[in-house]
C-alpha cells in the first residue's frame, strides 16, 4: 500500500488551516486532526491527538450551524479538491464569512493552547518549507517553457492588468476583504466573495481576455507545452 508522503499530508491540515478555512471543515479524510504520518512527526501524543480530535469536531459542528441546509447540501458528494473549490463557490453572506472567521481564529487558538512551542515552531517551518516550494514550482514553470525575458515581462504585465480590473469589478468592502493577499491565496479569496452575477461574469471575462492575450505571447510550441502540463496536474489531482 502506498502512504501519503509527509509533505502530502501537510498540504491538506497545517495549522488547521485546512480544516477551519476550507470545505475541510466540514470533512477531513480520515477520523483524526491530524493524520498520522503528520501526528508521528510532530510526535503528538495520544492525550494531544485527543484534544485536536475534539478541536475538529467543534470546528465542523459549528460550521454546520453557520450554513443554510441548501449549502450543506451542496457540498454533500463533493470530496478533496473538488469540495473545497464547492465551498468557495458558496453564496455566503457577511454574517456567515464573519462566523466562520470566528471559528478558524477560535480554532487556531485551541491548538496552539495543545501544541507545545517546538511543535508549532516545526508547523510553521514545514509551512515555510511549502511556500518555497511554491516559489520553486513557479520558476521551474518558467523553465519548462522556456520563457525569453521578454515573454516573461509581457506574463507578468497581463496578470497584473488583469487583476487591476478584476480589482475595479470589486465593491470597496470587497478590495478590503481580499487586501494583503496575492497569487493563489489572492484568487481563492475572490471566489469566496459574495459576488454578483454581473461582477462573475465581469470576471470570467477578464479571464479569458488574460489568457487570450497570453496565449498571443506563447509560441504554438509553448502553448502546446502548457495545456500538456495542465492536463498532468489535472489527472494528479483526480
Amino acid at each position: 500500500m502506498n502512504f501519503p508522503t509527509m509533505k502530502q499530508c501537510l498540504s491538506g491540515i497545517l495549522m488547521l488551516s485546512a480544516l477551519v478555512g476550507t470545505t475541510a471543515i466540514l470533512k477531513v479524510s480520515g477520523a483524526h486532526a491530524f493524520p498520522a504520518e503528520v501526528a508521528e512527526e510532530l510526535n503528538i501524543t495520544p492525550e494531544q491527538q485527543s484534544e485536536l480530535d475534539a478541536i475538529k469536531e467543534n470546528a465542523r459542528t459549528q460550521i454546520d450551524a453557520i450554513l443554510t441546509e441548501e449549502q450543506l447540501a451542496s457540498l454533500e458528494d463533493a470530496t478533496g479538491r473538488d469540495r473545497k473549490r464547492a465551498m468557495r463557490q458558496l453564496d455566503l453572506n457577511e454574517e456567515q464569512r464573519t462566523q466562520l472567521q470566528t471559528v478558524r481564529e477560535d480554532s487556531r487558538t485551541a491548538m496552539n493552547e495543545v501544541l507545545t512551542d517546538e511543535q508549532q515552531a516545526q508547523l510553521q517551518e514545514f509551512k515555510e518549507q511549502r511556500q518555497a516550494r511554491r516559489k520553486n514550482r513557479r520558476e521551474d514553470f518558467a523553465e519548462k517553457l522556456d520563457l525569453t525575458p521578454a515573454q516573461q515581462s509581457e506574463l507578468d504585465a497581463i496578470k497584473e492588468n488583469a487583476r487591476s480590473q478584476a480589482e475595479s469589478v470589486l465593491t470597496d468592502e470587497q478590495q478590503a476583504a481580499v487586501a494583503g493577499k496575492t497569487g493563489r491565496e489572492w484568487m481563492q479569496a475572490v471566489r469566496g466573495l459574495d459576488l454578483s452575477e454581473e461582477q462573475r461574469t465581469e470576471l470570467q471575462e477578464i479571464r479569458e481576455n488574460s489568457r487570450a492575450a497570453a496565449d498571443e505571447v506563447l509560441t504554438d510550441e509553448q502553448q502546446a507545452q502548457l495545456q500538456e502540463m495542465r492536463q498532468q496536474r489535472g489527472n494528479r489531482r483526480r
